[in-house]
């Protein structure tokens, strides 16, 4: 048994040295296109791209792409490692953005605001009559704006039971909001801000029943044509076929290749658009230039303005949530922000009204931190004039927090069931050694039983709603093997095996032994003589 715990416990420690991670991308910085005019200094960009490039490798990042932009110029865009196998990243390079596609989508709908086809504060139901929620009271109150602000009163969880089904029907995005009236709302609407991706897809479908167009092609008419944003998708299936960067899904602190969301329709308004860091640049300028970048306007610059308007406080911090953007600070100066992560690849973009700069970073790696989004801070920082925020922590990540507590009750897991083993065994062999009384044996059988049982609870219905990923979503995410491991253990031999085998040990009766089954321990006696 020593030796059973010895190589429990030296597989945890290996895995918390993968975890802490030394290992880093061998990629430098690609050649960057010459600096635009009004752009910062040389030097400037040398320690940006530095810094940058340092930052990649400290994430392991496979492969990643940089975007600046001052005012309505890109002045800057710099790529890092590779996009997929030996192809290196380009400045037009797709990526998989995203959450940061929800601004895409408060673009369209604001465009038909300003046409007069959508009113913000009418109810959802005055375009869509069937729209509902659980409680069809409440949902009658929801309106435009609630669902541009995120205070509709959908949750988290109601905005991540679709996002790992595959679905790419021309009906998706309806049935998807048809699908609203299973959930619950978690306030009243327009009461307290909650993130959900079911707000986005149902404005997604608003601007389908509006416009009459999919929303696909509305974006692409009417967003991405007068922007020029040529090298950006609305289908993942198109971006793979223009060289879309390979996501990589980190495992224990690895970028593995694959994994990430699924194919599905529905998810477009939310976070499925993909995009080269030089397209995003053009739709930051945008946001700075009110509304326009080269020939092409997409909203008016009161549009614009609103649309970065923090509208409710998100209960992080002083940040606020506007329409698909977040409005927070660097120093003192007030920036619009807002990220993105489809489980293998990060988007983060960041805009400056005040000093006229936009940064966007993509990667094609992601481990769901917070981390991924410093980099991008940390370029505007230094276009600022400040200081670059220190990277925190891998360890004070919640990812991998819950990750090494999973490893140590799996590892304790292990060792109580080997000493289980060790244990039903002998109250087989040594009647002597097993717990006198039904109520000792009630404590000794049941109670680690009914252990076991609460923490299977706590797996399949805590730790989901927690996480807001649905248990059968687990089988895509390192951790979620690690619970779906230990609820295996926790179930199969703590609830079902072990009370089994205990009681029938307890209850077994070891038979009489031979008096001449091991006759060498037997007397021998001689014949005398006569």
């Amino acid at each position: 048994m020593k030796h059973a715990l010895s190589a429990i416990g030296t597989a945890v420690l290996a895995l918390m040295l993968l975890l802490s991670g030394s290992l880093s991308a061998a990629s430098a910085t690609s050649p960057s296109q010459p600096l635009a005019p009004g752009s910062p200094s040389a030097a400037n960009i040398k320690d940006i791209e530095e810094y940058f490039t340092a930052r990649m490798k400290e994430l392991r990042i496979p492969g990643a792409a940089l975007g600046i932009t001052k005012d309505d110029k890109i002045v800057h865009i710099a790529t890092y490692g590779q996009a997929d196998g030996d192809r290196s990243v380009t400045g037009s390079t797709p990526f998989k953005i995203g959450s940061t596609s929800k601004s895409f989508t408060a673009v369209g709908v604001m465009q038909l605001v300003e046409q007069g086809k959508l009113n913000l504060d009418a109810p959802v139901q005055s375009y869509v009559p069937w729209f509902q929620a659980a409680d069809a009271g409440a949902s009658a109150r929801i309106t435009v704006r609630h669902l541009l602000n995120q205070t509709s009163g959908f949750n988290t969880a109601a905005g991540m039971s679709y996002m790992y089904h595959t679905d790419v029907a021309e009906d998706a995005l309806e049935r998807e909001v048809r699908a609203s009236r299973d959930f619950e709302l978690a306030t009243e609407p327009g009461e307290k801000w909650a993130y959900s991706n079911r707000n986005y897809t149902t404005l997604g479908y608003l601007i389908q029943v509006v416009s009459g167009q999919s929303y696909e092609d509305y974006i692409a008419d009417h967003v991405l044509a007068p922007l020029g944003m040529e090298n950006t998708y609305m289908y993942f299936d198109e971006a793979k076929e223009n060289d879309l960067a390979a996501g990589h899904q980190f495992w224990f602190g690895m970028p593995i290749k694959g994994g990430g969301l699924a194919t599905n329709r529905a998810i477009t308004p939310t976070g499925a658009i993909s995009s080269s860091a030089e397209d995003m640049s053009k739709y930051l300028i945008a946001h700075l230039n009110g509304g326009k970048y080269g020939g092409g306007q997409v909203l008016s610059a009161e549009g614009v303005a609103q649309m970065h308007e923090g509208a409710v406080t998100t209960g992080s911090g002083s940040t606020k949530y506007g329409m698909g953007w977040i409005e927070s600070t660097i120093g003192e100066n007030p920036v619009s922000t807002h990220n993105g992560d489809t489980g293998d690849s990060h988007a983060t973009m960041m805009v400056s009204p005040s000093t006229g700069y936009g940064v966007v970073v993509l990667m094609n790696g992601s481990n769901g931190q917070a981390r991924l989004d410093i980099p991008a801070a940390g370029v505007m920082s230094m276009l600022m004039g400040t200081t670059a925020p220190d990277m925190p922590s891998e360890f004070g990540e919640l990812v991998t927090i819950i990750t090494l507590v999973l490893v140590a009750v799996l590892a304790m897991q292990l060792a109580a069931l080997i000493r289980s083993v060790v244990l039903i065994r002998r109250w087989r062999r040594y009647p002597a050694r097993r717990p006198g009384g039904k109520l000792r044996t009630l404590i000794r059988i049941g109670v680690p039983a009914l252990i076991s049982f609460v923490w299977v609870l706590v797996l399949v219905f805590v730790a989901p709603a927690f996480l807001s990923i649905p248990i059968t979503a687990m089988s895509g995410l390192d951790f979620g093997w690690l619970i779906i491991a230990s609820g295996t253990i926790a179930l199969g031999w703590g609830v079902i095996v072990r009370p089994l085998l205990a009681n029938r040990s307890v209850r077994f009766t070891p038979r009489k032994p031979d008096p001449f089954e091991n006759s060498a321990d037997l007397p021998v006696f001689h014949r005398q003589p006569m």
